[in-house]
């Protein structure tokens, strides 16, 4: 189910025995958890009845979920980032799976189980597969246009502030969609805009950093410019800021797959909006997408993510440092312009 679903489930009293929360939306993740901490726990009384668990073993949260609440029909145990749902192996993990899915069969009606995931775990896993199956899974996944619309002017209406579509969606671009750090942002635009009632995205643009996602959208621009020393500084700054290579790498690859994608599907006669449907982007993105895509030949695009591609697989296969990999495809882009 989706946060939605799973709010509406609280607000009808229904609650699970066993759920599965994951998803990259942290901030909503996290009212989720204090949403269903509220419904069960009763107030002066939930460090008694509440478990927060985290580098334990299968016993460890059985024996947690068997302990009866006190003053309350349920308590609470939370495993978070447990071991055998991540990438890896991990200790004993199939008798780990084992022991935990055939106790989730069992689980008493005295306790609700919640494996909190923060981290992105391995769909891949036997673990992770029964818990989609029989939990009550709830992906937290990052709010749409639409909702991340309602979310900004709910929470800019206590500070007397509003923006339009436009200055939210330059808002989401430069910093992302995690509502933590929108927040954070959002606070600071509100304190800078003093007395006006109106945040717009002239300062939008000029307060927030700019995500790795914006960033690489700059370095494209350099690219496109045949500005190789303004593209070379970008990537400093992202290396300094504590990007790994082959992260950078990553989105390098994610941009020009996308861009290739918008050139060829305009080729084939389809309007912006019908793309960003069938790429699953927002309108922001996909217009700064289709910009730099037609200023390059469409083959140019594809040798581009051919390079990506290409790089990526001589860092995995252990044929290049991912450093140098990254300087390839640089140059080869540098080239392409």
């Amino acid at each position: 189910m989706n946060y939605r679903e799973f709010f509406a489930q609280m607000d009808k009293g229904k609650i699970e025995k066993v759920y599965l929360f994951s998803g990259e939306e942290e901030y909503v993740k996290r009212q989720a958890l204090e949403r269903l901490r509220g419904k069960i726990l009763p107030q002066g009384f939930e460090q008694l009845n509440e478990s927060l668990l985290e580098g334990v073993d299968a016993q460890t949260i059985m024996d947690a979920a068997e302990t009866l609440p006190l003053m309350c029909e349920r308590r609470l145990v939370v495993i978070r980032d447990w071991a055998p749902l991540l990438p890896g192996k991990a200790k004993n993990e199939a008798e780990e799976t084992e022991r935990m899915t055939g106790y989730l069969k069992r689980a008493p009606e005295t306790c609700c189980m919640v494996f909190y995931m923060r981290k992105e775990m391995d769909g891949r896993k036997k673990m992770v597969q029964n818990l989609q199956k029989t939990a009550g899974w709830v992906a937290f996944e990052p709010l749409s246009d639409a909702d991340l619309m309602n979310w900004v002017k709910k929470t800019l209406k206590p500070m007397g502030k509003q923006m339009d579509a436009q200055a939210v969606q330059a808002l989401s671009f430069m910093a992302g969609r995690g509502l933590t750090r929108l927040e954070l942002e959002l606070k600071k635009l509100a304190a800078y805009a003093g007395e006006s009632p109106e945040i717009t995205q002239e300062d939008v643009e000029k307060l927030v950093s700019p995500s790795l996602e914006c960033t690489i959208f700059q370095l494209v621009d350099r690219v496109i410019e045949r500005n190789a020393y303004q593209a070379q500084r970008l990537l400093k700054h992202m290396r300094e800021a504590g990007e790994s290579p082959v992260g950078i790498l990553a989105m390098i690859t994610r941009q020009m797959r996308m861009m290739t994608f918008i050139k060829l599907l305009r080729e084939q006669g389809l309007q912006l909006s019908e793309i960003e449907k069938k790429l699953e982007l927002s309108h922001f993105v996909a217009g700064r997408a289709a910009n730099q895509a037609q200023r390059f030949h469409t083959e140019s695009l594809k040798d581009g993510y051919k390079a990506c591609v290409e790089a990526d697989y001589l860092i995995k296969s252990g044929q290049m440092r991912d450093s140098a990999a990254l300087d390839l495809v640089m140059l080869k882009l540098n080239n392409l312009a």
